[in-house]
């Protein structure tokens, strides 16, 4: 078969700019997240910090199971915005913000009347369990904004506004963060942490439906027509199934916990999982504008079109990913130590085992979900999402035996590698698709690189500096490594052809 030139006739230079926005605009949470830590836990104390990242978990839960919409309206309004069809957008949006509503109040209800079990059942410490028990009843409410904040945003992203939508997640994340830093201190009642992160997606929500308004047209009808339904529902039941496996290899981690230790517990592996799924998600940003561009792709070219596409993106992301994983996983838990000090050693432990699974899992299927997404299978994400999370449920308890707390993460990492080695292998037999082999300076490039940021993580720990400022020093050794790397492997990667052989 000949070659099928890719990209929706773009150049492939033309999503730098979008996966640079895209890249801060899922930065700021992450970072606001990880400079406000250091402080909540001295303002908070362990045992509340623990508290608040247990409704954090549950939150994030939530979010994944909500029957996939969520997950599925990145590739609709795209979709949409390929054909122009704004009615379209708009009937999404408001059926969109209706199911979120109602999902919110069912959690609502719910926390009513399973709250007292719930404190008991997680062993909150029991003067924390009044707090805890008005944090569950803002649980629903947080999760109808947090719901509505990623629909309003699947919207910029389908038509390349990510620029935009950098300067609203940051303008957010600042208010948020300056907000936090000036009204909780010592003693605080933890309920004003759900009340600003609350105010934080109601603003996200906002700006970016008043940015998108122009990509939308609201009018009768105003929800989707029965052939529209049918085709997101099934869309979105197949991503549930691969939502809820995210839910069964790494949230439900936090909750074996919680099951099983004391409260403060959940704070120490909360601190390295938030490590390890920001310095995961680093190459994640480029996710949107990739999944974005291989829908209009698939629109215009059909399969031939996306499988190019994925042969001239898979070409440069594998090695530039993995050289990436390999580097950040052996510096992460010397800078979870410089983060938040040796005492919490463990948590960066957690986060080193974790993101070597995670470093194989994005190397391996980030190009892939996207072209499954894109050409409307995402059934082959759910199988290899299912096998992982079988491999995960084995692996568990023996390990758990063996190593504690790290053991439970240890089997969610094994779980993550071969589950990524399946789909490869599902892909391969639905489209053909095939990685070329790593370029021949990847070993020397990745091995040096390691050593540079390992290096220079352990001088800067020796010196005893801890916080968030010390963090973004540890961040220098790391930058200086992959620097090394980019510099041996970009003439390699940038020879690369554009086109796959006929």
């Amino acid at each position: 078969m000949s070659a099928v030139r890719t990209a929706a006739d773009a150049p492939a230079r033309s999503l730098f700019p979008a996966v640079g926005f895209s890249a801060l605009a899922q930065a700021a949470p992450l970072l606001t997240n990880l400079v406000l830590t250091p402080y909540l836990i001295a303002a908070l104390g362990l045992d509340r910090f623990g508290v608040w990242s247990l409704i954090l978990v549950l939150l994030a839960t939530l979010t994944v199971l909500d029957g996939g919409i969520g997950a599925s309206l990145a590739r609709f309004h795209a979709r949409f915005a390929a054909r122009g069809d704004r009615e379209g957008a708009g009937r999404l949006v408001v059926a969109s913000l209706a199911v979120f509503v109602l999902l919110g109040g069912l959690v609502t209800l719910l926390c009513l009347a399973f709250t007292p079990a719930l404190t008991v059942a997680l062993d909150v410490p029991v003067r924390l369990r009044g707090e805890a028990g008005r944090l569950l009843l803002a649980l629903g409410p947080l999760l109808t904004l947090a719901l509505a904040s990623n629909s309003a945003v699947a919207l910029l992203q389908a038509h390349g506004r990510f620029r935009t939508l950098a300067g609203i997640s940051a303008g957010s994340c600042l208010t948020y963060a300056v907000a936090v830093t000036t009204l909780v201190g010592h003693g605080s009642d933890l309920p004003l942490l759900a009340y600003l992160a609350a105010g934080r997606y109601l603003l996200v929500t906002l700006a970016a439906l008043a940015a998108g308004a122009r990509h939308l047209s609201v009018r009768r009808p105003l929800l989707p027509s029965r052939a529209e339904r049918r085709d997101f529902g099934g869309y979105a039941a197949r991503m549930q199934m691969s939502g809820f496996t995210v839910f069964l290899n790494g949230e439900i981690d936090a909750l074996v916990i919680a099951a099983l230790l004391p409260v403060r517990y959940v704070g120490v592996y909360a601190a390295g999982y938030q490590a390890a799924t920001a310095l995961r998600s680093l190459p994640l940003y480029a996710f949107p504008p990739l999944l974005t561009r291989m829908t209009h792709t698939y629109a215009r070219h059909g399969l031939p079109g996306a499988v190019g596409e994925f042969q001239l993106l898979q070409a440069r992301w594998l090695p530039s990913v993995l050289t990436y994983g390999v580097v950040t996983t052996a510096a992460a838990g010397l800078a979870v130590q410089i983060w938040l000090g040796p005492e919490l050693a463990l948590s960066g432990a957690v986060a080193a085992v974790l993101l070597a699974g995670y470093a194989v899992q994005v190397a391996f299927t980030g190009v892939r979900t996207c072209f499954v997404r894109a050409i409307g299978r995402p059934g082959h994400e759910t199988r290899y999402s299912w096998f992982s999370t079988a491999v995960n449920l084995a692996l568990t308890v023996p390990l758990t035996l063996l190593f504690g707390v790290v053991g439970v993460v240890l089997a969610t990492a094994l779980g993550l590698m071969a589950g990524s080695l399946y789909f490869t292998v599902l892909c391969r037999r639905l489209a053909g698709l095939r990685d070329r082999r790593l370029p021949h300076r990847w070993l020397p490039a990745t091995l040096l690189a390691t050593v540079v940021a390992v290096a220079g993580d352990l001088l800067i720990l020796r010196t005893g500096a801890q916080g968030a400022p010390a963090l973004l020093l540890a961040g220098l050794p790391v930058l200086a490594g992959l620097g090394t790397a980019a510099a041996l492997l970009l003439p390699q990667l940038a020879a690369l052809p554009e086109e796959e052989p006929s």
